[in-house]
């Protein structure tokens, strides 16, 4: 397994106007140096828009850190630019799916999967599924000419009504035959929703394609109750070679919690000295 931190706007390393004003990215290039010096081996990134000039400087900013990119998040179009796929307003789907193509693109240039989360909106009507099975075979078939993958996220029912569990997603993505997507499993989400985090992670290992951690209140590891050595060692036993990206709050602040996820994977040898 490669360990990553969620470097976003939102979760993760927080920086509230990252992307948009030249102090936000020099605080970019310390939050990849405060990953790297606490041993991390990737960032994850959220990102909500398509700018290849934006997008080129973000390479050269990870590629100095010597950090890898782990995955690519999707959130922000919603949450930020009110763009989805359950969107009734057909041009604001289309831009969503128009956005999460070119990013598609982009991501399968570092072989990093794709993060469908929020884009995916909340509309949990006839018409809602009917939209979200359409947008997803959109992508699908983009990942699949690109070849790259997309991690699609079991969302807990209170952010969204939309495939929140993991039998869920695995269903839907079957019954829509998504050959280029995957599952993206979350501690956070997983404690929830799940009646097992354990029994799940066996159940659908074989289709998981990313893996976030975060604590039962998601904070960093050891600020809740959930015992994330146990199952970080269950992933590395069933043979999961892909990335875990740490995506809690920035609690007690962006820096405490890259140190305090960093000792706790340390403490536990989950991580290297």
């Amino acid at each position: 397994m490669q360990f990553a931190f969620v470097v976003s706007s939102g979760l993760g390393y927080q920086i509230p106007n990252l992307y948009q004003t030249e102090d936000s990215f020099e605080e970019f290039r310390q939050a990849l140096k405060c990953l790297k010096e606490n041993g991390f081996d990737g960032v994850e990134l959220n990102l909500h828009f398509d700018n290849q000039r934006l997008l080129a400087r973000i390479t050269d900013f990870i590629s100095d850190s010597g950090l890898k990119l782990a995955a690519v998040g999707t959130g922000l179009l919603y949450g930020r630019e009110n763009l989805s796929f359950t969107s009734p307003n057909q041009k604001k789907r289309a831009k969503a799916i128009l956005i999460v193509t070119r990013l598609l693109n982009f991501a399968s240039k570092f072989k990093a999967p794709l993060i469908i989360g929020s884009v995916r909106g909340e509309a949990d009507t006839n018409n809602g599924r009917t939209r979200l099975r359409d947008s997803m075979i959109a992508c699908d078939s983009a990942a699949n000419r690109y070849g790259a993958r997309i991690a699609l996220e079991a969302i807990n029912r209170y952010e969204t009504k939309l495939l929140n569990s993991a039998s869920e997603v695995s269903a839907f993505i079957q019954n829509h035959k998504l050959d280029s997507t995957g599952i993206l499993l979350d501690t956070f989400h997983m404690n929830i929703e799940e009646q097992s985090i354990e029994e799940t992670i066996n159940t659908f290992r074989s289709k998981l394609v990313h893996f976030h951690i975060a604590d039962s209140n998601r904070w960093p590891p050891s600020y809740g109750h959930l015992k994330l050595e146990e199952i970080l060692r269950q992933l590395a036993n069933l043979g999961y070679v892909g990335w875990v990206s740490v995506e809690s709050l920035p609690k007690p602040n962006s820096v405490e919690a890259v140190k305090a996820t960093a000792k706790f994977l340390r403490s536990h040898s989950l991580m290297q000295p």
